[in-house]
């Protein structure tokens, strides 16, 4: 009891230190929730299920209920690993559609931080620095069981700021740095390297607007009795926004389809809802790994949402998707990757919500070992 005791003091006395360094708002917000989230991690070895529904179970209590119930839909997470967001994978959606007339807007903010080093005889990879995803998205409905939706994703690849504090938490719990420790704190650079040609090699900070993409949504079922069912056809085109020589887009269009079912059900005797889409990407050739690049990408996901208050959810998804390169040996480029979010959303009224979550990979390298999500979401 002792040694945890002096263990929790350490814990307290590190956070405080770290906080009380002159940072902007963003980045102490950041670090807050990167402390609960690692002390949890440390201690439990469940921390994504403890951190993130706390979290909601507070506000819960905290907070009156007050709104009305809104539809559970899954949380728009995606794959921040670099040359994959660049692709354009499309999110776990609903089958919801909106109807005509009705607008729905949205803005999703991911912070990743990305550490991985690979070598062999043939290849180097390293993936050193955080990248920023900012997307503002637009539905409309623009008949019955049609809706429209644009996706205007803004990317930034910087050192970022939670180096220094990631080293110092593994430190302290004798976690594994994996070379992290060893290198310049807060420093971009984005290498590939194969039988000696560099395919890739990001070393300045940059930000600028991705590859936009435009959802066409058909809803096939909308089924209300004995229990509600929903089930979508989707399809979006991804447009070369982004400038590619700055990791930024892809360089080409990219076609995905894909289908998105929904199902009201009971979750742990909480009224909830069970959600997946699966779909697949054709690729146009793009200028990242070019001659590496697949044609073709398979992805989905599936979760559940359980309502434990009018206006708390608490979530739980798994999001894959096939590897997007070829001719490696490398998780980090070639590689099936899957990821686990936790999190959810408090219902602000009628109108507005609030996403929390976090993602872990499963596939170590496949994907960021960890992304903070935060979503705003509104219809009118």
């Amino acid at each position: 009891m002792h040694g945890w005791f002096l263990k929790f003091k350490n814990i307290i006395s590190m956070f405080i230190h770290l906080n009380q360094r002159v940072c902007s708002p963003r980045v102490w917000i950041i670090k807050t929730i990167a402390s609960i989230t690692f002390a949890a991690k440390s201690a439990y070895r469940c921390w994504l299920f403890l951190v993130p529904w706390g979290f909601f179970a507070f506000i819960n209590y905290a907070i009156p209920n007050q709104s009305i119930a809104q539809s559970i839909y899954p949380l728009s997470v995606t794959n921040t690993n670099p040359v994959v967001l660049v692709q354009g994978i499309p999110a776990t959606s609903s089958a919801n559609v909106v109807d005509r007339n009705e607008t729905h807007v949205g803005v999703d903010y991911e912070v990743s931080s990305h550490y991985s080093l690979d070598k062999s005889d043939t290849e180097q990879v390293l993936f050193d620095g955080e990248t920023t995803r900012a997307t503002v998205s637009i539905k409309k409905g623009i008949a019955k069981r049609w809706d429209l939706e644009l996706l205007i994703p803004y990317l930034a690849h910087n050192g970022g700021n939670l180096d220094g504090f990631i080293d110092d938490w593994h430190a302290l719990f004798d976690l594994p740095q994996n070379g992290r420790n060893k290198v310049a704190r807060n420093k971009l650079h984005y290498f590939y390297q194969k039988k000696g040609e560099t395919l890739l090699d990001i070393k300045q900070a940059n930000s600028g607007v991705g590859d936009i993409q435009l959802v066409l949504s058909w809803q096939l079922m909308n089924q209300v009795s004995p229990q509600r069912e929903q089930l979508a056809f989707k399809t979006a085109v991804k447009f070369p926004t982004g400038d590619a020589d700055r990791l930024l887009g892809s360089g080409a269009l990219s076609l995905s389809v894909w289908v998105a079912a929904n199902t009201h059900a009971q979750w742990f005797g909480f009224k909830g809802s069970h959600y997946g889409s699966l779909g697949a990407t054709l690729l146009g050739k793009g200028e990242i790994l070019s001659d590496q690049q697949r044609r073709f990408a398979l992805f989905g996901g599936l979760g559940s949402g359980a309502r434990i208050s009018k206006s708390i959810v608490l979530q739980a998804q798994l999001d894959a998707n096939t590897s997007l390169y070829s001719g490696s040996d490398f998780v980090e480029i070639n590689s099936v990757a899957l990821q686990l979010t936790i999190g959810g959303k408090v219902e602000i009224n009628r109108q507005w919500n609030i996403d929390l979550s976090v993602v872990e990979d499963l596939v170590v390298h496949a994907s960021p070992d960890v992304i903070f999500h935060l979503g705003i979401n509104g219809h009118f």
